[in-house]
């Protein structure tokens, strides 16, 4: 029966539920692959739950099933009807295989609150690493464990009742359920064969990995390798469990030549060339070479934090040094405390905080100089006697607001900024802070710009104020039909200084409303789509001070620079932003990770750690969103690694879903616009390279080491400053 399953608000994917024949419930996508089992043998009643509906209603209709240790089946059906046929046939299913069931109606935003889903799931199954790693290694001085305000011991008893399935083991791992090495080990940590490993299944084999004897280990190993159980273990068998090692490290397939190669060397070495199967004995003699190899394998659960098999081995291998103990943060004084913080963060921003205070001179110098100008200088003027001091002020502002908007075409031309990382430059200026000093010049713009409007109400104020005699010395620009005094609504709605003022305040007021953080994550589309009026906004600046109501028009003599630098960028992006490339290949990984591997355009050059802004055509084709190149400099294609986090970014994972594949609707084609300076394409560059990836920081590094990998193996980097990465 095939309906679509529910897995969180933005996540929906069409499976097909199989009943049976055991008491379990296969939920496949329309391939016929398994997604997950739904088994409840080990249960005797289901809770089932369905959502409240009207007969009326367009919503689609739910129905919940609920096992213990094991996340909730949401759903969804087409209509009340189809969830009535589906319930009688699950019940009839359930009768067969012996099983009660409890039936209640509950209101949809409840159940769905309610609903454990993988998610909520997998935090819980974080919890259960945290705990099962603090009882093994013990926290740190000063560490805490991570627990909410009103947890209690019925937490900790949650985490010891949890159990992991195969799937979120190898979840846990970050590999798949049908991987060699996740099957091995997984009937290994199962002693009790129920399907299920148990908190203190877990806890034990932590215990013996990472506390144990080697013996204890190696025997671990030798039962992996012994898939049929015999005692003994034949060249194939050993050949399958260094594929698996193989697999874990990420690196490149072995070939069968190469594997019968070195395992043919292993014998040898052993001196049990002539043995074509090795007892226990045998495999610990041949594993005094190799021991440290095969053992010390490194697996990080999710939440962990630690080494899931040998901490001590890669331990050892680190390089010991001194450190002189410094105090602990309880012992310093409040003020001690912010002096520290205030220290390091002048430490580490010197120099962001240098340019941001030449830029915070120059922009007061015109300010001021502006101010000075009309407030003494022009103390005489026609101008200075009707508006007063207000007209310094707007003069002012206006020089000020002028040089930050037409600095902000700089902070976006994205192509000079990564030509100039290329060079020595650099160093000397923080070109990896444009986007936050983008924001900052916008706000300060931001500020004058209220500044200036504000003056202005009250010049119009003055001015309308004014007899009609003195009006006509203001300036020769404008002419009065009559001899009736112009109101303040003359001077805003009847002027093109006036007109073109409130269309930039409104243009204005709609960018940044909606360049606020929270719609920007929420509503890309909307951040983008009212970003693009920056040109409606030039275009007005450039046309306001046409009139010369308050003095010559003085905008373009900052704007006229900066706009021709961003215009030859915006050429240079046009090269491969209308290149439609047909897509190669597109995998789901854990995680709710996208691989999406695409062509390569002719003549596209970049370095490993830069990155691509990239949209897709099935969805509107000129949203743009920024995500790091995955692919290595070398290889003919191009590939990207994207996490479903936001609206976008979910549709097009579940686009891609192959769930939801439908042959009828229109091929898709990515389109891309770079690719642009990363922060740390310069890696080569250094004598010793440090890179630490977490979260986002992955994925340029998996593009840097398969750059660093072939470039050594084929001397491209035989000349360069790098000599060692960590």
């Amino acid at each position: 029966m095939i309906v679509r399953e529910w897995l969180h608000a933005n996540h929906r994917r069409l499976v097909k539920v199989k009943f049976g024949p055991e008491a379990v419930l296969h939920i496949v996508d329309r391939k016929g692959e398994e997604l997950r089992t739904f088994d409840f043998s080990s249960v005797n009643t289901i809770t089932m739950e369905e959502s409240q509906e009207s007969e009326n209603g367009h919503r689609k209709a739910l129905v919940l099933l609920r096992i213990p240790r094991d996340y909730d089946l949401v759903l969804e059906l087409d209509s009340l009807a189809s969830r009535r046929k589906f319930i009688a046939k699950l019940k009839a299913f359930l009768a067969s295989q012996e099983k009660h069931f409890t039936l209640t109606q509950v209101a949809r935003d409840v159940m769905l609150a309610k609903a454990e889903t993988k998610e909520r799931r997998q935090k819980k199954l974080e919890q259960f690493f945290r705990e099962a790693y603090a009882l093994t290694f013990g926290l740190r001085p000063g560490e805490r464990r991570r627990r909410s305000e009103d947890s209690d011991t019925g937490e900790v008893v949650t985490v010891m009742r949890t159990s992991l399935s195969k799937s979120e083991f190898a979840s846990a791992l970050g590999m798949r359920p049908d991987a060699v090495f996740v099957k091995k080990m997984f009937n290994i940590v199962d002693k009790d064969g129920d399907g299920r490993i148990s908190f203190q299944e877990f806890l034990d084999t932590v215990l013996l990995f990472s506390r144990g004897k080697t013996e204890d280990k190696l025997r671990i190993i030798f039962d992996m390798c012994d898939k049929d159980s015999n005692g003994v273990i034949d060249k194939e068998e050993l050949s399958e469990m260094l594929r698996s090692l193989v697999e874990i490290a990420r690196t490149t397939s072995l070939s069968d030549d190469h594997v019968t190669e070195l395992i043919d060397g292993m014998f040898q070495d052993a001196g049990l060339e002539r043995k074509d199967y090795l007892t226990y004995n045998d495999f610990k003699l041949m594993m005094k070479e190799y021991k440290g190899d095969f053992v010390a394998i490194g697996l990080d659960c999710k939440g962990a934090k630690q080494n899931f098999l040998d901490t001590s081995t890669n331990v050892a291998r680190m390089t010991s040094f001194h450190i002189d103990q410094l105090p602990s943060e309880d012992s310093k004084s409040w003020t001690r405390k912010q002096w520290d913080a205030i220290s390091t963060f002048l430490e580490e921003n010197r120099q962001n905080i240098f340019y941001l205070f030449m830029f915070y001179v120059i922009t007061i110098a015109l300010f001021v100089e502006r101010f000075i100008h009309y407030s003494f200088m022009a103390e005489h003027t026609d101008l200075r006697h009707i508006m007063g001091v207000g007209i310094a002020i707007t003069r002012g502002s206006a020089a000020a607001l002028s040089f930050c908007y037409s600095l902000l075409l700089l902070t976006m031309s994205r192509n000079l900024l990564t030509k100039l990382k290329e060079f020595s430059i650099q160093q000397y200026i923080p070109l990896d802070a444009h986007i936050q000093f983008h924001k900052i010049a916008a706000c300060t713009a931001l500020f004058f710009s209220v500044l200036h409007t504000v003056g202005h109400i009250v010049n119009f104020y003055h001015v309308s104020t004014q007899p009609i005699t003195h009006l006509r010395c203001l300036t020769s620009e404008i002419s009065f039909p009559s001899d009736a005094r112009p109101t303040i609504a003359y001077w805003l709605f009847r002027t093109v200084t006036g007109l073109t003022g409130i269309f930039l305040f409104v243009v204005m007021t709609i960018i940044f409303v909606f360049a606020h953080p929270t719609i920007r994550q929420k509503a890309y589309k909307f951040f983008w789509s009212t970003h693009s009026l920056y040109v409606v906004l030039y275009a007005l600046c450039l046309i306001h001070g046409l009139a010369r109501l308050t003095g010559s028009p003085r905008f373009w003599v900052f704007f006229v620079g900066p706009a021709i630098i961003y215009a030859l960028d915006k050429v240079v992006s046009l090269r491969t932003k209308y290149m439609a490339l047909d897509i190669i290949e597109t995998e789901l990984l854990p995680s709710d990770v996208l691989k999406i591997k695409f062509y390569r355009p002719p003549n596209l050059k970049y370095l490993s750690g830069q990155w691509v802004r990239l949209a897709c055509t099935v969805f509107k084709s000129n949203e743009f969103h920024s995500f790091t190149l995955t692919s290595a400099p070398h290889e003919n294609f191009l590939s990207c690694h994207i996490k479903a986090q936001g609206p976008w970014t979910w549709k097009l994972r579940n686009y891609f879903d192959p769930c939801n594949y439908n042959p009828e609707d229109e091929h898709p084609k990515i389109r891309i616009e770079g690719p642009f300076g990363g922060g740390n394409q310069d890696w080569y560059k250094f004598e010793v390279a440090v890179m630490v990836g977490g979260g986002i920081g992955v994925t340029p590094y998996a593009s840097m080491l398969n750059d660093l990998v072939f470039g050594t193996s084929t001397n491209r980097y035989s000349g360069v400053a790098c000599k060692k990465v960590k």
